[in-house]
Parts: C-alpha cells; sequence; structure tokens
C-alpha cells in the first residue's frame, strides 16, 4: 500500500454525481437487495470513463496491495472503499472510488472505520506496516502506537494482504526496483556477464 495524492474529480463524474446518487437511493429504498450498476454516458459504462484518472493517481497499481500489473492475472476494477450497500451515498463519491485488483476488490462488503487510505494526508507506509523482503509480506509495524498497530492490522486482514497475493511477484518487484536505484559501481554486475 504505496501514499498516492488524489487528483480532482473528473468532469464526466461531478456533472451528474448528485442525479446518479438520488436514483441510487431511490433504488435501493424500493429494493434493498437491488444490485448496483454504473450508469452510462456517451455510449459507455462510466466506470470506464473513471478508470484511466484512478489508475494514472497510482502509476496503475492497485490501491491497495501495490500489485502490478494488475491485468492480466487479475482485473482492473474500482473499489468502493466504504461499500456501495452500507453507505449508498457514497456510491458516486469521488473520494470513495480506488483502482484495485480483483484479489483486494473480493473484501466486498466488509469495512471498518479503521481501515487505511493511501491517499489520506497522514498516511506514510512505515508508520503502519514493515516489509518481510525474504517472504514479500506485509507486516505490522511493531514499533507503531497501539492505534496504529490495529488499524494496520484490519488493513491487512480485510484487504487480505497476504493471503493469495502473490508473495514471489511482490518480492521480485521489489529486488528489481532495489537493482535500479544501485550506482553501477556498487552492484555486482559481474554475474550477468558471461566469464
Amino acid at each position: 500500500m504505496r501514499k498516492f495524492s488524489r487528483g480532482h474529480c473528473p468532469e464526466v463524474l461531478s456533472v451528474d454525481q448528485a442525479v446518479w446518487t438520488e436514483r441510487w437511493l431511490a433504488r435501493r429504498a424500493e429494493d434493498f437487495g437491488a444490485k448496483f450498476s454504473w450508469p452510462q454516458r456517451d455510449g459507455m459504462a462510466l466506470n470506464q470513463h473513471l478508470l484511466p484518472g484512478l489508475k494514472a493517481q497510482t502509476g496503475d497499481h492497485c490501491s491497495y496491495c501495490d500489485g502490478y500489473p494488475v491485468s492480466p492475472p487479475g482485473t482492473e476494477t474500482i473499489d468502493h472503499f466504504r461499500p456501495k450497500i452500507s453507505h449508498p451515498a457514497e456510491a458516486f463519491l469521488w473520494s470513495n472510488l480506488y483502482f484495485a485488483c480483483n484479489h483486494c476488490q473480493t473484501r466486498r462488503e466488509q469495512y471498518d472505520e479503521q481501515l487505511l487510505r493511501p491517499d489520506s494526508v497522514d498516511f506514510e507506509f512505515d508508520r503502519y506496516f514493515r516489509w518481510d523482503f525474504t517472504t514479500g509480506e506485509i507486516l505490522v509495524n511493531q514499533r507503531a502506537d497501539v492505534a496504529d498497530q490495529a488499524r494496520a492490522e484490519i488493513t491487512i486482514q480485510l484487504f487480505r494482504l497476504n493471503t493469495g497475493h502473490p508473495g514471489l511477484r511482490r518480492r521480485e518487484s521489489t529486488r528489481r526496483a532495489a537493482m535500479q536505484a544501485e550506482p553501477l559501481d556498487d552492484f555486482a554486475y559481474r554475474g550477468f556477464v558471461g566469464a
């Protein structure tokens, strides 16, 4: 989970946001089990208009697990941080929408007010978590205060950050990223040169 800055609400959402929210609330009032669907705009589902902006904010990484690339093997989805079923008034709220892989999306309606938002002003990865570079797991930062540890634990659990995620892929991405940061003179490149 990397920190990112949220961009401005795109016009395609802001123009009819109130209307779409009102319609969704009315559908939910009539039928509590109503299935959510993205409205159409210019012949295309709204989520297809929103995906490019949401992806750009995270550099095409999943907002939660930092998985890259999301597709394939995953599917590019838009997650409602506060679930649209239990928080229907926020279904079309820009600050509630996150680019996510289908693995992180499987939390569905599970929600806790303590869940961490990677675009929160006070979010810093090291405040809540630490990496285990040998396993690719995200762990709770044991040096954090008790409240921050609880928030990290809930986030790891609900987004299943260490369950079913490609830990080897995460570890490999970390290794490659570290290689790019090393000056060539300090890098053990001889292993890559044929003897």
